[in-house]
């Protein structure tokens, strides 16, 4: 398993390789990539999530499995807002803010989805959304606050009515009322789907080539959060997922490597929002994004040896 992940970090590399030469070689610019982040979050992920729960057929088992996604997901997010509290120190002229929120919120969608569809088929995707969906709430919510101060209840509406919540509506309904696509159309939606790890982690390459690499990697602080973020977190959830041997291991290591994934882009997105340092922002997504190639299959590695030892 953590070789098939490995392969897939290989893969997503290079697709990013192939968004940042598209920035640097001009083809492609900021706003292109706002554009291209624009259309795979508001149309391709949705279509994904949608035909993630119409290609899984209705069994009570997954129901339950369902629900433990969200209650693992839920408590998971609550261990690493207290663990970046404990580790991520005020300290004046240091951006606690920006870094706790790099720290407890992932790239899940981008990142997540593809790994977890090439490590668990559709059920991988099918979990993944059960878990956006705690994400979303999460985010628009701790998350929003954490960086402003303030709740943004405007936004938060605005986010459980996004494409992708709509999507996970719908596509509840067509799983729980047994629907099916037509073929031409589950078809036309497989090509869509298909597009998310592409265009996905091209968008994401334009992302991490804007940022100041060379700088990045010269601030100490950047690797202590990535640390964090990318190790740390990841460990103390392996430990604390590895006795729940009543929850099924597909659902703990899906929700463990959404939380390993790197630092959301939410958080550059936010800080151009509200005036803040959106520079140090993408320099902690860059770098966690590059790392997490290699921290990612390490991760699934330790998880799975350690299932195998509780077996």
């Amino acid at each position: 398993m953590a070789g098939i992940i490995l392969k897939q970090a290989v893969l997503l590399l290079l697709l990013n390789l192939v968004g940042m030469i598209a920035y640097r070689t001009k083809i492609v610019d900021a706003k292109g990539g706002r554009q291209f982040s624009a259309f795979v979050l508001e149309i391709v992920t949705p279509v994904l999530v949608v035909t993630a729960y119409a290609d899984v057929e209705y069994q009570p088992e997954l129901v339950k499995n369902l629900l433990w996604t969200f209650v693992l997901a839920a408590a998971a997010y609550g261990i690493v807002i207290l663990l970046a509290q404990f580790l991520i120190r005020k300290k004046d002229g240091r951006e606690t803010a920006i870094e706790r929120f790099s720290v407890v919120y992932s790239n899940c969608g981008f990142m997540g989805i593809p790994l977890a569809s090439a490590l668990l088929g559709t059920e991988g995707v099918f979990y993944c959304t059960a878990f956006l969906t705690v994400f979303f709430v999460f985010a628009w919510t701790h998350g929003i606050l954490l960086l402003t101060g303030q709740h943004d209840r405007k936004a938060l509406l605005r986010k459980l009515t996004s494409p992708t919540m709509i999507g996970i509506v719908i596509g509840l309904l067509l799983f729980f009322f047994r629907i099916h696509f037509p073929e031409l159309l589950q078809t036309a939606c497989g090509y869509v789907s298909g597009l998310n790890t592409p265009l996905g982690m091209i968008a994401s390459g334009i992302s991490v080539a804007q940022a100041n690499l060379p700088r990045a990697f010269r601030n100490p602080r950047v690797y202590y959060v990535s640390a964090v973020k990318l190790i740390l977190v990841p460990l103390v959830l392996c430990l604390l997922f590895l006795p729940l041997t009543f929850i099924p291991d597909n659902i703990r290591l899906v929700v463990m490597l959404l939380m390993a994934a790197p630092s959301a882009t939410m958080c550059t997105l936010q800080c151009q929002k509200h005036g803040m340092n959106d520079g140090y922002a993408s320099h902690i997504f860059a770098v966690t994004t590059l790392l997490s190639m290699l921290t990612m299959p390490l991760m699934v590695k330790l998880f799975t040896f350690g299932q195998s030892l509780l077996q």
